[in-house]
């Protein structure tokens, strides 16, 4: 079953649809297609976009008001069904069996790199160490990951409520090492990992001694 049906809303699920089918939609169209009026459709769509599935912009038609339109942000596209996942496993899959695990880990490292460098320049504007926390929180959010970050008296327990490459780390485990070492070099602090999702988890978790002092 899409994702997409899952909406609790019947007016929702056909905004979605639209959307999908025709690429972008002016509210004149949905009403058309809908026979919603418009502040009850400008709700919905107001309220998925909120929720990052929706996204609107204006486009001008010489004199006139520029008309809104709503576009499907790249959260609203995976709702719908795809098969990139399974293709991903199976080319996982194909480079080990042709002997390309090195071929593999340097990808994944420079993939890492690049996130550890994005998100150094989050973190180089805050001041101290709960403004940086903050910036990671919000970078890892960005990023699909759900966390939430705990900070006590035994130091700083980041966790991960989601995994964006589940499909992934079914087929490798050179993600979850690499994502312990992006923490311990962003952060300046020796990651230790407390719990796993491939284990059965409801999360990763990694728990460091203290706050960062800095951006490294």
């Amino acid at each position: 079953m899409a994702t997409w049906t899952l909406l609790g809303s019947e007016t929702k699920r056909q905004l979605l649809l639209l959307l999908k089918r025709r690429g972008q939609l002016t509210l004149d169209e949905a009403e058309e297609a809908t026979g919603l009026t418009r502040p009850t459709l400008r709700e919905h769509l107001t309220q998925l976009e909120r929720d990052g599935l929706v996204r609107r912009s204006t486009e001008r038609r010489g004199r006139g008001r520029p008309r809104l339109l709503y576009r499907l942000t790249p959260a609203g596209a995976q709702l719908f069904p795809n098969r990139d996942g399974m293709l991903l496993g199976r080319l996982l899959d194909f480079l080990k069996e042709e002997g390309a695990e090195e071929l593999l880990r340097r990808f994944f490292e420079r993939y890492w790199d690049e996130r550890l460098q994005a998100a150094r320049q989050r973190l180089t504007s805050a001041q101290t160490p709960e403004a940086r926390l903050a910036a990671l929180r919000d970078f890892l959010e960005e990023e699909g990951f759900m966390p939430e970050i705990v900070v006590s008296e035994q130091g700083v327990e980041i966790r991960e409520c989601n995994c964006p490459f589940a499909e992934t780390v079914r087929h490798t485990r050179l993600p979850c090492y690499l994502e312990a070492r992006f923490f311990e070099q962003l952060l300046g602090r020796e990651a230790v990992r407390v719990a796993y999702i491939p284990d059965g988890s409801p999360a990763c978790s990694y728990a460091f001694d203290s706050p960062p002092k800095a951006a490294q």
